[in-house]
């Protein structure tokens, strides 16, 4: 082969600007012609160049991404926190008690279950923690790409946000835990696992105050607002990472933050699927090539024990409590669909553990893999059943299959 070909093949920016139009192709091929979420296609598209299909996506270009992902998970954080709903008097009473009661019945119940597993209590509770969150990215993009919008929509993104808040500062704690029992290399105390979560909580809040401050004196300029807030989400991404803490909670924490302190509305949010959709396509095509599908072929039967327990649990919680809080039993189940996408953020979760070594560690890690690729892949269709279930989605569109009398059937 001529050595410039070759040279063409291994370019790390031939390969981004192939992901970026082969992911854009694969999104619009699919919710064209299969009338699925746009989201499947870019992961499809991923699984089809990374290490389960033609591995044209080396672990080398896996790792120098993660300059390009960890920026564009800090814009789907802030946004998700940014939409967060409130109540006339700020925070929403009912919205934290319907999540506190989910997320609870979630730690049980897949606690429980892994330890049946024989995986141990360390590994039960790191596995709920990590079965507590909810791709925040895959709910932002097939919401807005079938139009979502509505009461129900609104609570769905509020539920992904404290879940996720809870589901971070869990990992914090249950880390030590795992270290403790050998399953993991040695990482930070107790204590220091609590002062992560207080500094990332404070850093949030201190990013929250300088965009409401800046977005004051730079008004309603969406041009400058969108560069000032990208600014300060690399920062809230580069100063947690420079500290050896997760960014997670700090992004998460601005988004919210800002929402609660913008009473003026004077912020003019990124929203990523119209403002920043390159950063959206480029990430899920990355987290599909880092996907390792015959995980799930390996660890079938414990990934699908963890899926179903993880989707009952929020189900039967849900249920129970939403009728005191004015949550219809139809709306409930499907806001537990709608609850049960995960994708790059379950997988830095699952990396922020370190290495899994030694006892039930490599079970662990596989079994979890394998959840993650079945929900990354099967997520978007669950949330767009979800938004139509709830009646939300305004501009999804049923495909339509003409019978052989000529009618059309929806």
């Amino acid at each position: 082969m001529h050595p410039y070909i070759r040279d063409l093949e291994t370019s790390p920016l031939l390969l981004f600007g192939l992901l970026l139009l082969g992911g854009m192709a694969s999104g619009e091929a699919s919710r064209r012609l299969l009338n699925l979420p746009r989201t499947t296609g870019y992961v499809l598209f991923g699984v089809l160049l990374g290490n389960s299909g033609l591995q044209w996506i080396d672990p080398y270009i896996l790792g120098s991404a993660q300059f390009f992902i960890y920026p564009a998970i800090g814009l789907i954080l802030f946004e998700l926190g940014h939409r967060f709903p409130l109540s006339g008097h700020g925070l929403d009473r009912k919205l934290i008690l319907l999540s506190l009661a989910e997320t609870g019945a979630v730690f049980v119940l897949v606690t429980a279950t892994l330890l049946a597993l024989d995986f141990g209590l360390a590994g039960g509770l790191f596995a709920a923690a990590i079965a507590v969150s909810t791709s925040p990215a895959i709910t932002i993009a097939t919401s807005s790409d079938v139009g979502a919008e509505g009461p129900s929509t609104d609570r769905l993104f509020g539920l992904v946000a404290l879940n996720g808040c809870i589901a971070f500062a869990a990992i914090g704690v249950v880390v030590p835990m795992l270290a403790a029992s050998g399953a993991t290399e040695a990482g930070p105390g107790y204590l220091d696992a609590v002062a992560h979560i207080l500094v990332s909580l404070l850093l949030g809040a201190g990013l929250s105050f300088a965009a409401c401050r800046a977005a004051g004196w730079l008004g309603r300029q969406a041009e400058h607002q969108h560069l000032m807030l990208l600014g300060l989400v690399v920062i809230g991404t580069g100063l947690p990472l420079s500290l050896d803490m997760s960014p997670l909670l700090t992004l998460l924490t601005f988004g919210i933050g800002t929402r609660l302190a913008d009473r003026h509305n004077l912020v003019v949010a990124i929203r990523i699927a119209s403002d920043a959709r390159v950063f959206l396509v480029v990430t899920f095509v990355l987290a599909g090539a880092a996907l390792e599908v015959g995980l799930l072929a390996d660890y079938w039967a414990a990934a699908l024990a963890f899926a179903l327990v993880r989707f009952g649990a929020r189900w039967a919680a849900l249920h129970v409590a939403g009728r005191h809080f004015g949550v219809a039993p139809r709306t409930a189940f499907f806001t537990a669909v709608g609850l049960l996408p995960m994708s790059s953020v379950a997988l830095v979760l699952l990396g922020d553990a370190g290495p899994l070594d030694g006892g039930v560690g490599p079970a662990l890690d596989g079994t979890l893999m394998g959840a993650i690729v079945l929900m990354q892949l099967l997520g978007p269709i669950c949330t767009q059943v979800a938004v139509r279930g709830f009646g939300e989605a305004r501009r999804y569109v049923a495909r339509r299959t003409r019978l052989s009398n000529g009618a059309l059937l929806r």
